[in-house]
């Protein structure tokens, strides 16, 4: 049928789509990937029709899935949806092309590829991870404990099995039924199991989770900056009466360069002092440049901690992530012209060092915003390792601050916040994230949430502290699903050395 392809593309593209929003049908990733996995093997008879079915994916998936980008960026989410197109046009022709080759292989090339995909927007300044199929599975905790072991590209590789061995089963290969039932009870069985066994120590130290939830088209007014410090103090009062010690605010909370503004560095520390508080909290910063930089300082998003003692000075965070165009124009390092190109973003520097922080004899390191999405660095704040002897000294918990206010009440801040889960398991830590509209929450190293807030209330929330000893094998072997891409290349490059098996196209 001339429109097959098409159409089984769009079956795909919809479960996977919906599996991905707070509606509860994280069950459709396991088989989602099936209308997909058939038309390949069965062939598209025009690189085309591949490219078409790329687009049609790129455009349902970012439409439903990240429309919200569009709030901030129009631009950028049409950038997203042509670049994906490309990307995804690629993944299929390879797939199809090593199918039609070796079709023993062909299998073997669907789940390489489909890994390489996903695990390769963790680097190059496009990166955008926010596509893992695996952030369907949030409702399952048992089901994403396994993240412990091998990561967001492990869950997809149980999820593709689950779909290969379902697709077999539809062509009535019955004897598929045992491995499928043995994948299951083994994927359950080990979330069953370290939900169960990982010891976890409760510490008395008080750490509350601002959320102040200061509307957007206000942060930035100089009109509105006695209301917004007023709102800061009156919060940080609040959990200083709840006997908090230590309180996190969301990021860029201070609404001026905190180093060289002497009004806001005043009007912070007279809240720290008067109520007592050790506060960590986001801020713009800047430092100086040379002359042929594009710009007339270094500017970063940045985080740092404050308490009542002005002799401690403590280390500024900048971050290290950066979102593509919102925060800063790609490849600006290398054609700085395209500075001048203005789609609304900010510019800001990438910071190039982690920091980490203790408070109450409770050590934590800092993310910022988009940063949550990327298992690698999570991991070396949580879990830094020495470059000497390879001991791994691990943090007592994680702070993530973010400002989702720009999404509204779009799935946008549900999609970002339900990372938290994810980076809690898989460095076995706990994580306070502070969002200035929401959602903000506290997750325990199992990835169960503490605490929560709803969008846009005014509030804090506070959680006890639990941490445990655990060191995940996934820190040792973070950089495995590099063997995927291996595998694609290799198969890649066999389908050239190899002559074409007996064509099926559709």
């Amino acid at each position: 049928m001339k429109y097959r392809p098409l159409i089984f593309t769009i079956i795909s593209v919809l479960m996977l789509s919906l599996a991905r929003l707070p509606l509860h049908l994280g069950f459709l990733v396991f088989i989602g990937w099936i209308p997909l996995m058939i038309v390949l093997r069965d062939g598209v008879s025009h690189p085309l029709r591949l490219l078409m079915m790329g687009f049609v994916w790129s455009l349902l998936y970012c439409g439903i899935v990240f429309y919200w980008i569009a709030q901030v960026t129009w631009p950028g989410l049409v950038g997203i949806i042509f670049l994906y197109t490309l990307y995804l046009w690629l993944v299929f022709w390879a797939i199809q092309r090593i199918w039609q080759r070796i079709p023993s292989l062909g299998y073997l090339a669907f789940v390489a590829f489909i890994i390489s995909f996903e695990y390769l927007q963790n680097f190059g300044e496009t990166r955008f991870p926010w596509w893992d199929t695996g952030y369907s599975l949030a409702d399952y905790l048992y089901l994403i404990q396994a993240v412990d072991l091998g990561g967001m590209s492990l869950l997809l590789l149980l999820i593709l099995l689950v779909n290969i061995l379902l697709e077999r089963l539809v062509q009535k290969r019955w004897r598929y039924a045992i491995p499928l039932l043995l994948l299951f009870a083994l994927w359950l069985g080990y979330g069953y199991y370290r939900t169960r066994t990982i010891e976890l120590q409760q510490h008395d130290i008080q750490i509350h989770v601002m959320q102040p939830s200061i509307p957007q088209e206000d942060k930035w007014d100089e009109m509105h900056y006695k209301d917004t410090v007023q709102r800061f103090k009156r919060l940080s009062e609040v959990a200083a009466a709840d006997s908090a010690q230590l309180i996190i605010w969301p990021e860029a909370a201070v609404p001026a360069y905190l180093r060289y503004d002497m009004r806001a560095r005043l009007d912070l520390m007279d809240i720290v002092h008067d109520t007592g508080l050790e506060i960590f909290t986001g801020f713009p910063d800047f430092e100086p440049s040379p002359p042929e930089h594009f710009d007339d300082a270094y500017y970063f998003n940045a985080a740092s901690l404050f308490t009542p003692d002005y002799d401690v000075r403590h280390p500024v965070f900048h971050k290290n992530i950066l979102v593509p165009v919102g925060e800063r124009m790609l490849w600006i390092k290398y054609l700085p012209f395209l500075a001048k190109l203005q789609f609304g973003q900010a510019n800001w520097e990438f910071g190039t060092q982690l920091e980490y922080y203790a408070s109450h004899g409770k050590r934590f390191s800092p993310s910022i915003c988009y940063e949550l999405a990327f298992a690698h660095i999570n991991h070396r704040m949580a879990l830094p390792k020495d470059e000497v002897t390879g001991k791994i000294d691990k943090m007592d918990f994680l702070a993530n601050l973010t400002n989702d206010g720009w999404f509204g009440t779009s799935y946008g801040p549900w999609l970002h916040q339900v990372m938290t889960r994810y980076r809690a398991v898989e460095n076995r830590i706990q994580i306070y994230r502070s969002a200035n509209t929401g959602i903000s929450v506290i997750v325990d190293p199992l990835g169960r949430e503490l605490a929560s807030a709803p969008l846009f209330k005014i509030t804090n929330i506070k959680a006890p502290l639990y941490t445990c000893t655990t060191i995940p094998l996934i820190r040792h072997i973070h950089i495995y699903p590099f063997v995927f891409v291996y595998i694609a290349l290799m198969l890649l490059v066999a389908s050239f050395l190899i002559p074409k098996a007996k064509e099926k196209s559709t």
